[in-house]
């Protein structure tokens, strides 16, 4: 008999614009497929329907004060004394005072799924209220009987600096629906460079993100003013950068002045998978945030190799990418840069079978749910 689940989304995640969001939808489309899932979140964009492998109710306002509504409580504990839940799966540790009642008023085993350490991301962002962030989430880890982490540094902390359980500290990471490398990779480059006019002799680098976010922006002036001047002086004519993503402030008019310096900029892009299968080499140096980049999960998946700072390849299994990432010490643009030929010299690289093996939804959510 299936396990029967109760899962708590705090914000709307589809259309996933955002990699959290994307993992969000992935995960609960992949869990509905072995359990019987009903998701309380707030009503997601209009046109946008769920996926039919679980049950959405909207019940969650917009407002960031859905974060301390008190009449929650009653229509989570209806609902689990109505349903009998196996279990209730929050993301996020950010209703973790709920969590602690409903635990107590209805006695259910009570999963935390944390995507990052969080106070920990918006240290490095900068943010002075950390230290009360941290007060609040390991209050929420305690409170847990189980913690589902996305990358394995994350576990490690909450067990050797929370004094967590091993036993009750679980691997989830950011999955694939891929089973094998695309065929379409070249097909899809030729589609990129007719779109955009770009010389088809010339390596395509990629970078991908949301540029209203502060850590994705610096990495974005970083490529421009720092990286791509090594590699002109070094390697002239021998690289083209494109950028997408949405946010880009105004001031930057569409980087069309920096196109003499073949970068071009495509805005927000539908059509994602197109650009990771056709690109040569994603790049991702970002190195404020924390959590797995789960864009370099996906490139690797679409068959494009990667080139990052050691921070942003945090959470990655070093023995399944096999030699489709590279690494450059933090802030080091010189290493960067020749770790960006390096990997030119190697193309075309073919992702390792491990790799879907290791982040393939379905196998992850097989192993949870057992463990549940």
């Amino acid at each position: 008999m299936s396990k029967k689940i109760l899962v708590v989304a705090p914000y709307t995640f589809l259309p996933y614009r955002s990699g959290g969001q994307k993992y969000i939808a992935q995960f609960l489309d992949a869990l509905g497929q072995q359990a019987k899932v009903t998701v309380v979140s707030t009503a997601q964009d209009a046109g946008f329907v769920p996926s039919p492998h679980y049950r959405l109710l909207p019940v969650l306002p917009y407002s960031i004060f859905r974060y301390a509504d008190l009449t929650l409580k009653a229509t989570l504990v209806d609902l689990i004394e109505r349903n009998r839940y196996d279990w209730i799966i929050w993301e996020h540790p950010y209703f973790g005072w709920l969590a602690k009642t409903i635990k107590e008023k209805t006695g259910i085993k009570t999963l935390l799924h944390t995507h990052n350490i969080e106070y920990q991301r918006f240290r490095s962002l900068g943010k002075i209220w950390w230290p009360l962030l941290e007060k609040y989430e390991r209050s929420a880890f305690r409170i847990a009987d189980k913690i589902g982490f996305i990358t394995p540094e994350d576990k490690r902390f909450a067990i050797n600096e929370w004094q967590k359980d091993s036993a009750d500290c679980l691997e989830i990471p950011y999955g694939i629906n891929l089973q094998h490398c695309p065929t379409d990779k070249e097909t899809s480059r030729n589609k990129i460079i007719e779109k955009h006019s770009l010389n088809s002799q010339q390596t395509i680098l990629y970078f991908n993100g949301s540029l209203d976010y502060a850590p994705n922006y610096t990495a974005l002036k970083q490529l421009i003013n720092k990286l791509i001047p090594k590699l002109q002086t070094a390697y002239p004519d021998c690289y083209i950068l494109l950028i997408s993503g949405k946010g880009l402030p105004k001031k930057e008019k569409d980087l069309h002045p920096y196109q003499q310096l073949n970068i071009h900029y495509t805005g927000y892009v539908e059509d994602i998978e197109l650009y990771f299968k056709g690109a040569d080499i994603f790049l991702n140096p970002v190195t404020k945030g924390g959590g797995v980049k789960t864009k370099m999960i996906e490139s690797i998946a679409f068959g494009t190799p990667v080139v990052a700072m050691e921070t942003a390849a945090q959470g990655m299994d070093s023995k399944s990418v096999g030699r489709m990432l590279r690494l450059s010490p933090d802030g080091d643009w010189k290493a960067f840069a020749t770790e960006i030929q390096a990997l030119k010299q190697q193309l075309p690289l073919q992702t390792p079978a491990s790799f879907y093996e290791k982040y393939c939804w379905e196998n992850n959510i097989k192993a949870l749910v057992n463990q549940l």
